[in-house]
Order: C-alpha cells, then sequence, then structure tokens
C-alpha cells in the first residue's frame, strides 16, 4: 500500500515517494532522532528471519562509497538518501576510470567482509554533486535467492512489470555467465558486472541486449565484446574482468591497477624503419649515462623546511590537521567577523579560506583518508564537510568537546570526547557506540585522539587518568571489546599522538610530544610493538593542555607549531584605550579581578612545562605575579569571595574537584566538592552560601550549570539541565539572578534567570542579541556586560524591579582577538584582557617535507 506524505514507518516520517523497484516503493523520509532525511524501501512481503539476518551483515559495511543501510524494519529497509546521477557514457576514459576506481574500492570493501552485490549495474551507481561514487543495494540481491545460489521467483531483477522491460534486460544484461545459467556464484560475478559497467562507460553502448531477457542471457553467454570499441589502456583489465570463464577471470578487485598498467605501448606500424632508427640512436646515446648512473649511489630526497604564517586568529587551543595527502591544513579559527569556524590552507597558497557551515567548531578536526572530507565537532554533533564546498551533514551526536579523531578506509569512524570512551560511528551517519571503556580502578577520565594504522582495525591513543604519571599511548582494536581492550602502556606521556605508516624501508612511526620535544618511535606494523629508540624529530614544539601542535601526512609531510604566542595582562577603558598592562606576557586560560580590584587570579602555564597549569595572583598596582598554587596536577578557574579573603578553584590532582585556600596564602588548601564529573566553578554568591559551576559535557543534557551549598549539607543540585548547553553562570550582587550563557536558540545567548536552588523556579529573560558569551555584572546590578558574536564588549542596562527588564546592547568596543580570558572591574569604567603581547607573534606553521630524513641519519 503506497504511503503518504506525514504517515510514519516506524519511527520514520515519509516526506515524499522517490520511485518504485523490484522491492516495492521508495520513499523519502526524516529520521527525528538525528535530524536527517533517509531513504526507506517498503518491501511488499515482510522480511524472513534470514534476510534481517544478511541485511544486518550489509550494514556493518561503512565505507565511504558504498550506500549504508541504517536501518532494518518488518518490511523495509532504512538507507542513505543519495542524491546523484548514474554514470553514463561514453566518458573519457580518465573519467571512466575515476568512476571505476571508487566503484572498485567498494566492491574490494564489500568482497573482504564476505559480501556479494550481484546486482551491480548503473542504476545501481549514483555519482553525487561532489563527484562521490556511491553503490547502491548492497548484498541486498543476495538475499533474494534461494540456498542454491539459483535465482528466486521473488527476486527484485524479476519481478518488475512488463511496462520496465526496458530495466529488465538491463539487469539481465549485468548478470556473469554462471549467474544466467543459475549457478552458485561468488565474488567474481561482481568483477565481471564491473567490467560490464566500464565498457558502457567507456563507449556509450550496451554491451549485452537483445529483444527479450532469453536473447539478452543468450549474448551474456556466447557474444565477444568488440576491444576496438575501447581504449587500449583499458583493455587488459576489461578482458580478464570479461572471462566467460570464472576460473580465467580476475580473482581480485583490487588488482586493477596492475592491469591498467599493462596496456600495450603504440608503436607506428607504417614506419618500422623509423622507430627502429631511434631505437638505435637512443641506445648509443644513453648505454654510457646509464651506465655511470648505475654505478652511482641513488640520490637520497633531502629534508626542506618552509614558514606559513597565520592569516587569521587561530582559535585558543591552536590545533590544526594535515590532510593525508599533504596538501591541505585545517584548523579552527576566527575571521574578521569574529565567528570561530573551520578554515583550510593549502600548502601551495598564500591565503586560508573559511569553510561555510563549521560555525562554533573549536576543537581539533581530523580528515576522511581520501583527504576530500574533513570531520568536526560542533553544537553537540559530529559532523562532516566536504573542502571542495557544500552543506556539513551530521555524522552522529556527540558530547560538546570532541578531542581527536581518525577515520579509517572502510568508513569507520573513531572519536575522543570529553569525559568519555572512544566511540565509534559509520562515516555515513549513525548512532555512536564505545570503542573503549574507562577504566574506573586506574581513575581514568578520557580516551582521546586515536589513530589507525593501516590495518583500519587496530589504532594508537592516550589514556588520560586523574594522576599525571598514569596517561599514556595504547593500542586499541576494533575487534575487541570496549572492556576488553588491552592495558600495556605503550609510552607515557599527556600529548595525544600520531600514527605514520611506513615508508618506504623506514617502518612506520609513533610521533609523540614529551617536554616540547617531538619525537618518532618505530612500531612494527605485523608484531604491533614498538622497535629500538625513540627519535627527536623537532624542537621546541607547543602544546596547549594535552593538544599537540603537529601534525603528519602518509606520504612525509609534517607540520609543526612552537609555543603558542604569550598573552599580555591589559587594561581598556570603555571606548577601547588601552590604560596599561599588568604582569608579565604568559600563557592565561583565566582572569578574575578580585572585589577591590586591587589584584587578578590568574590561570597561567609553567614557561617551562606547558602541559602544566596553576594559579598565580598578579598584584595589579605592582604588576608582579605571585603563584598561588603548587599540586602536582593542573588548577585552573578561580573564583573569588565577595570580601576576597578566599579562592576557590579547579584541581586535577584527584579529580576535577574543587578546594578553596586563603587568598594571602596563609593556610593550606582545603577541600570544597569531590565529585566523579568533570566541573568548573564560575561563581561565589556575595553572601558567601552559594557556589555556581558547570559540569562537564554529556550526551543527553550537554553542560549544564549546577549550585553547591557552602553551608548546610554541601549536597550540590542542577540549577539549570535541559537538552540545551548552559554554562557559565554568574550570580547577581543581589544574589537574586543569575546571567548564563545558553544555546537553546540554536546559538550562544546570554540568560538571565530569578535564582533559586530549586529548578525551573522563576522566570528566564533574553538579554543579549544575535550571540553572546561571558556574562560579567556591574557591581550595582544595573549593568551586565557580556562579548558579542565578533568578540566586542558589550553592555547592557537591567532594572530588577519590579520585575526583571533588560534594555538594547550597546557596544563599548573591540579588544584585540585574544583568547577570551577578561573581567571588569567592579564600577563598569575598566576591563582587564588577556590579549597577544606585542613582542610576541603568532607562531607560524613549520612545515617539513621529507621530514623521515631524519630517522636515515
Amino acid at each position: 500500500m503506497p504511503f503518504s506524505a506525514g504517515e510514519k514507518l516506524g519511527p520514520y516520517e515519509v516526506l515524499a515517494a522517490i520511485g518504485a523497484g523490484g522491492m516495492g516503493e521508495v520513499y523519502r523520509a526524516r529520521d527525528p532522532r538525528l535530524g536527517r532525511d533517509v531513504a526507506v524501501k517498503v518491501s511488499a512481503e515482510r522480511f524472513n528471519d534470514r534476510f534481517e539476518r544478511e541485511a544486518r551483515a550489509v550494514a556493518a559495511l561503512n565505507h565511504p562509497n558504498i550506500c549504508h543501510l541504517y536501518d532494518v524494519g518488518p518490511n523495509y529497509l532504512v538507507m542513505e538518501l543519495i542524491e546523484g546521477e548514474s554514470p553514463k557514457g561514453p566518458l573519457p576514459l580518465e573519467e571512466a576510470l575515476r568512476i571505476a576506481r571508487q566503484i572498485a574500492d567498494a566492491l574490494e570493501a564489500a568482497h573482504e567482509k564476505g559480501i556479494i552485490h550481484r546486482d551491480l549495474k548503473p542504476a545501481n551507481i549514483k555519482i553525487t554533486s561532489d563527484g562521490t561514487v556511491k553503490v547502491l543495494d548492497f548484498g541486498l540481491a543476495k538475499t533474494s535467492r534461494d540456498s542454491n545460489g539459483a535465482i528466486a521467483e521473488n527476486s527484485p531483477t524479476f519481478t518488475m512489470g512488463a511496462t520496465e522491460a526496458g530495466v529488465i534486460l538491463g539487469t539481465a544484461g549485468y548478470m556473469s555467465p554462471e549467474q544466467a545459467r543459475g549457478k552458485p556464484v561468488d565474488k567474481r560475478a561482481d568483477i565481471w558486472a564491473f567490467g560490464v559497467v566500464l565498457y558502457e562507460m567507456l563507449t556509450g553502448k550496451r554491451l549485452f541486449e537483445g529483444e527479450t531477457v532469453s536473447d539478452t542471457l543468450a549474448a551474456v553467454l556466447t557474444r565477444e565484446p568488440d576491444w576496438t570499441q575501447v581504449p587500449e589502456k583499458a583493455r587488459p583489465l576489461l578482458q580478464r574482468c570479461l572471462e566467460k570463464d570464472p576460473k580465467r577471470r580476475l580473482r581480485d578487485i583490487a588488482d586493477m591497477e596492475l592491469l591498467l598498467d599493462t596496456a600495450p605501448a603504440k608503436v607506428e606500424k607504417r614506419r618500422p624503419w623509423l622507430a627502429w632508427g631511434i631505437a638505435a640512436l637512443l641506445l648509443v646515446t644513453l648505454v654510457p649515462i646509464v651506465f655511470v648512473h648505475f654505478r652511482e649511489q641513488p640520490p637520497v630526497a633531502e629534508l626542506m623546511r618552509f614558514h606559513i604564517p597565520p592569516t587569521v586568529n587561530l582559535a585558543t587551543a591552536g590545533t590544526f590537521a594535515l590532510s593525508p595527502d599533504g596538501r591541505h591544513l585545517a584548523f579552527p579559527a576566527a575571521g574578521s567577523d569574529g565567528v570561530t569556524r573551520l578554515w583550510v590552507h593549502a600548502l601551495d597558497s598564500l591565503e586560508a579560506r573559511p569553510l561555510p557551515g563549521t560555525e562554533g567548531s573549536g576543537t581539533p578536526p581530523f580528515w576522511s583518508p581520501d583527504s576530500r572530507f574533513i570531520a568536526f565537532g560542533t553544537g553537540g554533533k559530529l559532523k562532516k564537510i566536504d573542502i571542495s564546498g557544500g552543506p556539513a551533514q551530521t555524522l552522529c551526536d556527540l558530547a560538546p568537546i570532541d578531542i581527536g579523531g581518525s577515520w579509517n578506509r572502510d568508513g569507520v569512524i573513531i572519536f575522543g570526547s570529553q569525559p568519555g570512551p572512544l566511540m565509534r560511528v559509520s562515516a555515513a551517519g549513525g548512532i555512536a557506540s564505545p570503542v573503549t571503556a574507562l577504566d574506573v580502578s586506574r581513575r581514568e577520565t578520557l580516551h582521546i585522539f586515536p589513530s589507525f594504522l593501516p590495518d583500519g582495525r587496530h589504532f594508537v591513543y592516550e589514556r588520560a587518568t586523574r594522576t599525571p604519571e598514569g596517561n599514556g599511548i595504547y593500542l586499541g582494536s576494533l575487534d575487541s571489546k570496549p572492556e576488553e581492550q588491552s592495558l600495556k602502556r605503550l609510552l607515557t606521556t599527556a600529548i595525544g599522538p600520531v600514527y605514520v605508516p611506513s615508508a618506504g624501508s623506514l617502518p612506520g612511526q609513533l610521533l609523540f610530544w614529551r617536554d616540547g620535544t617531538l619525537l618518532a618511535h618505530a612500531l612494527d606494523e605485523r608484531r604491533l610493538e614498538l622497535a629500538g629508540d625513540p627519535v627527536p624529530v623537532a624542537e621546541q614544539v607547543g602544546s596547549f593542555i594535552g593538544f599537540g601542535f603537529f601534525s603528519a601526512s602518509t606520504n612525509g609531510v609534517l607540520v609543526y607549531r612552537t609555543a603558542s604566542q604569550d598573552f599580555q595582562l591589559t587594561w581598556f577603558d570603555r571606548q577601547g584605550k588601552v590604560l596599561g598592562s599588568a604582569g608579565e606576557p604568559g600563557r592565561y586560560t583565566a582572569v578574575a579581578l578580585s572585589p577591590d580590584g586591587t589584584r587578578a587570579a590568574v590561570s597561567r602555564s609553567d614557561p617551562q612545562n606547558t602541559v602544566r597549569w596553576d594559579v598565580w595572583l598578579v598584584d595589579l598596582a605592582r604588576s608582579t605575579s605571585t603563584r598561588f598554587t603548587f599540586g602536582p596536577a593542573r588548577t585552573n578557574d578561580p573564583v573569588w569571595s565577595h570580601d576576597g579573603s578566599r579562592i576557590i578553584f579547579v584541581s586535577e590532582r584527584d579529580s576535577f574537584n574543587f578546594y578553596q585556600k586563603a587568598a594571602s596564602g596563609s593556610k593550606d588548601e582545603e577541600l570544597v566538592l569531590k565529585s566523579s564529573e568533570n566541573k568548573i566553578p564560575t561563581s561565589w554568591s556575595r553572601d558567601g552560601r552559594f557556589l555556581l559551576y558547570t559540569t562537564a559535557p554529556n550526551a543527553k543534557t550537554k553542560r549544564d550549570v549546577w549550585v553547591l551549598p557552602l553551608e548546610g549539607d554541601h549536597k550540590p543540585a542542577p540549577f539549570l539541565r535541559t537538552e540545551f548547553d548552559e554554562q557559565q553562570g554568574q550570580f547577581s550582587p543581589d544574589g537574586s539572578w543569575v546571567a548564563y550563557t545558553s544555546d537553546e536558540s540554536g546559538g550562544n545567548e546570554i540568560y538571565v534567570r530569578t535564582f533559586s536552588p530549586k529548578p525551573d523556579a522563576g522566570g528566564k529573560w533574553l538579554v543579549s542579541r544575535g550571540g553572546g558569551t561571558s556574562p560579567h555584572w556591574g557591581s550595582d546590578g544595573r549593568e551586565l556586560f557580556y562579548l558579542g558574536r565578533d568578540g566586542s564588549v558589550m553592555a547592557v542596562e537591567v532594572t530588577a524591579r519590579p520585575a526583571f527588564q533588560a534594555g538594547a546592547p550597546t557596544p563599548l568596543f573591540q579588544p584585540p582577538r585574544g583568547n577570551a580570558a577578561w573581567d571588569v572591574t567592579a564600577d563598569g569604567k575598566r576591563f582587564l584582557f588577556a590579549v597577544p603581547a606585542a613582542q610576541s607573534a603568532a607562531p607560524p606553521f613549520t612545515v617539513v617535507l621529507n621530514w623521515q630524513a631524519v630517522l636515515k641519519k
């Protein structure tokens, strides 16, 4: 029974009919759970258990050239929606081979898993607008055959109506001879069909056809192709694919390139004397040269370095990723509009270009193995985008902070998130599932920065723990259960690894960061063990809280940056005029002014150890800095008490727990809150009774704002916990209101809500317009400041009695682009920002060609 728009098939909402085929009707539908359109193929009959088992096997195929099967219903299949055209000839040789190679890649991936298509034809091949080839209905023809491999009566090939005779003949025309005879078939049947499709792409003519199905099948069994119709380069490949005897046919589609290289050289037949004369001349001329050349040692490729200065403002973390082919560099950065998005810089170009549709991406991106797509996280989604253009495609839900990823040639993506284990998802999209499991006994907090090995099954990654000495690089496998991954540590480091495949006589190399030095350690790809000793590759390589500033291609290109540029604490007035500076240049991530404005508590990295962070106190009058925390782990995000006598901060020594310490430094630290989740303190109420903090993102509610009573039972409770991302809660001076950042409207905006320990009590008001983050109150509660979408300081007049009202936001000034660490004095007249130090230019990207040359010395 046909379905109409708006009807439901399970959770899928039908949008429109696409067409009909041998298996029934095909509809465009909406998956409300993942917010994407899909293709739903509805059968006239319910599927049996055997069909479902085999369909599930097909769903395991994760490859960029295979249309992905998402789901199997009682009588329908849910597929990736592919919009494109089927290939039609005649095509130029190179264009036809470009398409054929992608078809072959799809066949190879399926054959390796024992899955055969059995119905390969142009109608089951689509070419999308970006040139990607997608093979449809993979393996489903197999389910319509009986146990002997013969064509069953309900085969989709043979259930079409008489009006579709042309399609029937076309399908019959792609059957292998053994398939046409009803004999058992294997992957060589797909290779035959591949040859037929390639022949027709090159010639524009149907290879096997007849007036009836029987005539067409007879042509398959008896007729030989006209080889003069195809280019000589393609003949060896086609002749092996179209051998009627499957024993003589090409056995593995992966061998197609070998046959393309065996095309005979073209010789001018009418003037053989000229060919012989040229050959004799070359023999006399070149033999002495060749003799001398082969007496010499072959030249060794030299290591080359050059710099690419950043032309835009890199995101705070300064992360980047080099494409596998070594031609493009991707990184998150802010353009002139102040919006952070992904940018791509071709190494042979002078300028970077932004990728529209990647707004909000600030975490490490990663590439598809063919260097065409970039995967990135934004707004609680993992997405991919084609660097040549087009909209970003959502792959799955994820925590707002994703930390590194890797993409293999089978279309499997694994990625890290905070907090949590490595996750896995198809490159075509779907629901992410765990690949690893956090080991509670080892006090692990997250698994990050995976990097696939060449086999596409094993990978290296970092396991991070609550104790610095527990961090390290480990080996994982897609074939192991999450809780059964190996706990054998390969290396000790707090920075994620990058694996580079073997090159020539050199084994594969594990690139890792340690104390500012980038090192390479050989990894035996067969034994999966380290070999020899690590070799230094580059010095003074930068990092940022677990991110190493390095990336490598698969063909000998390495890119790295030195330590991030320093920032200077700088005063501005309301018009943006510079009033002076404070403290020394450094790497700051948080700035909090004391209530009396005489000091600033800042988070700053150790100049000698960039993975270590501590809280420092800056005397703003004397411009001197004093270290405030001395623990072995990172401490961050200081918050002052109203009287300026105490400071609460977060430490990673045993978890992301809160401690408080007297601002005078006279007393030891005291534990304030201990819990398993990561969290950041943001605001301390003026009466000293409550602390607001933001919890780490999770899959269901993203980041949330919680309140901790500092008196009584000290039991924390959620203040804002929804499906949206809420963070940066700030108490108003009188404690009646909380300003915070939320993405509930689709982008970050500033809201104000009545404060009550009970969730969802009181009203809520939108304060910002056109985007906003990082709210700060003036001391009298009559003005609220925040950063606009372009980084400008915005001011909003507010009144609280008799009801809360907010005026129109007014831009004050736009500070130099820094790292968003800032605060405002109680009177709202001066602003302290961490901005790029004048004497510290942004470090360039250092590009190293043939970097493996250092390993041969």
